[in-house]
């Protein structure tokens, strides 16, 4: 693999990057299943194999996408030869000291080659350079490759969210400790 350089996104970028594949493509998802009762709440989540290949749009407008980095605490991008091939993005909480991934994307030619493993790492440094303490990254559950990816890189469950995507898919959020 070439050469991946990361730095922070300039205005150039953006076009470059909203034209990207947001979406993927899976046959595996996180199927949520959830028990009440009076005394109970019990939600699980299990691996389950699609019949055929799902196509996973994005969960955010992407319309919409440069008003969405302007609210963000960094963007940064994965070049080769200067050539934006991914990126991902972040707000930081303060108050908590964490780090939260809102985005994680890389050009349809560059994935599985461990661009977005870079960019994660790259994050993770970023936030450490500026004293957080852990980092959250979230995901459709149906976006089983991402979390895979967060499960080999150390980052564990810690929750989920039925009311947060625009397309109304359940979230799931992966967070460790920045080191």
């Amino acid at each position: 693999m070439a050469e991946v350089m990361i730095r922070p996104a300039v205005s150039p970028d953006f076009s470059v990057l909203s034209n990207f594949k947001h979406a993927i493509e899976t046959q595996t998802v996180w199927q949520m299943d959830q028990d009440i009762s009076e005394k109970e709440i019990s939600v699980h989540f299990r691996e389950m194999k699609l019949p055929r290949l799902m196509k996973l749009s994005y969960p955010r407008s992407i319309n919409n996408l440069l008003e969405h980095w302007k609210e963000l605490s960094v963007l940064l991008v994965a070049c080769v030869d200067n050539v934006p091939i991914g990126y991902i993005s972040s707000s930081s909480i303060q108050t908590t000291s964490n780090v939260w991934i809102k985005d994680l994307v890389v050009h349809e030619r560059w994935r599985r080659q461990g661009v977005a493993t870079s960019l994660i790492k790259a994050m993770m440094e970023w936030g450490e350079e500026r004293g957080h303490k852990r980092i959250t990254l979230e995901m459709s559950s149906k976006n089983y490759p991402a979390i895979s990816m967060a499960q080999k890189l150390g980052y564990e469950f810690c929750g989920y969210n039925d009311y947060y995507y625009e397309n109304n898919d359940i979230v799931v959020f992966f967070a460790r400790l920045i080191r």
